[in-house]
């Protein structure tokens, strides 16, 4: 990808807009507003955004130390104690402080063969095996 195209990848990442983006990279206006959408088309500029807008994702997500640390940050000094409490709360569930309680039934059906014979039924069986 050459160095124009490049820049237009990037302006269009962060403004979204075709035509001011080719302008920005160095495009003719008159370009821009005929055609910049087929720069939209080629693989590697449509990759490149791909990538871009990703990184740009990542960027923004905290990391579970980051919210681990604002968490903590609140509940030393939360304004209110309600806020408090729950950055806490949130903090214990993060790093499994709390144990879950599980309750469960079962039920099964046993099938038994032997089910309705008498003793002497049973006692000829076992005599006879």
């Amino acid at each position: 990808m050459n160095a124009r195209r490049k820049k237009f990848a990037e302006l269009y990442a962060q403004s979204g807009n075709t035509v001011q983006s080719a302008i920005g990279a160095g495009y003719s206006v008159n370009y821009a507003n005929a055609r910049a959408y087929e720069l939209l088309e080629n693989v590697g500029v449509a990759e490149y955004i791909r990538e871009l807008n990703e990184k740009a994702q990542d960027e923004r997500i905290l990391t579970a130390k980051e919210r681990q640390a604002m968490l903590s940050d609140i509940a030393r000094g939360g304004l209110q104690d309600a806020d408090r409490i729950r950055a806490i709360d949130t903090l214990n569930k993060m790093t499994g402080e709390y144990v879950t309680k599980i309750e469960g039934s079962v039920t099964a059906e046993v099938s038994n063969p032997f089910k309705g014979l008498t003793t002497e039924e049973l006692r000829k069986i076992i005599d006879d095996g």
